[in-house]
């Protein structure tokens, strides 16, 4: 009789459908020139700091997810350190949020810079810029706020699933221990 948490590889299986889905929003937004928009929207070109970020402790959560797996595969014991090593992606999650609000801040500031540098209210043209520099850093606040908080919600999305995972293992080889 075999003992033990046998679920083939489900922590893994798990992220990798989960980051194939991210692959085939990312594919879509990559054919609607959503990244194209953001790229010309965002001044302070933070929302692609933020996606960089995203996507390596996206990996880093998958290869976690991995190792977690080769462990309940093989029923071995878990090292006292291990979740401390997914802790990282729980402090990205923040990460990216403070991102996207400092790209908030920094699109309010161009566009209060934007309204006020050389304006000239007798000049019809003159507010017309002041009014384009202004749509340029909302756009960069909104932007950088949106994308920030996606990333930081999917990514806690996916370290709450490893966790999940981890949890689940170490209740099992409690009782497994109780029960010997």
């Amino acid at each position: 009789m075999q003992t033990g948490y046998n679920n083939n590889n489900k922590t893994f299986l798990e992220w990798w459908w989960f980051f194939c889905s991210l692959i085939l929003i990312t594919f879509i937004c990559w054919t609607l020139d959503v990244f194209e928009a953001i790229w010309i929207a965002d001044k302070t070109k933070l929302s692609f700091i933020i996606l960089s970020l995203f996507t390596v402790m996206s990996l880093y959560c998958g290869r976690q997810a991995w190792v977690l797996s080769k462990i309940q595969k093989q029923n071995l014991p878990l090292d006292s350190s291990f979740k401390s090593r997914y802790e990282f992606g729980w402090f990205a999650s923040e990460i990216c949020l403070t991102l996207g609000l400092i790209g908030t801040v920094s699109g309010f500031i161009l566009m209060l810079y934007g309204v006020f540098a050389d304006l000239n209210v007798n000049d019809t043209d003159s507010v017309q810029q002041s009014l384009r520099n202004m749509s340029l850093g909302m756009s960069t606040a909104l932007y950088t706020t949106l994308v920030g908080l996606i990333s930081g919600l999917v990514l806690k999305l996916e370290y709450f699933r490893l966790e999940v995972h981890f949890d689940n293992y170490v209740k099992l080889k409690a009782n497994e221990t109780r029960t010997i």
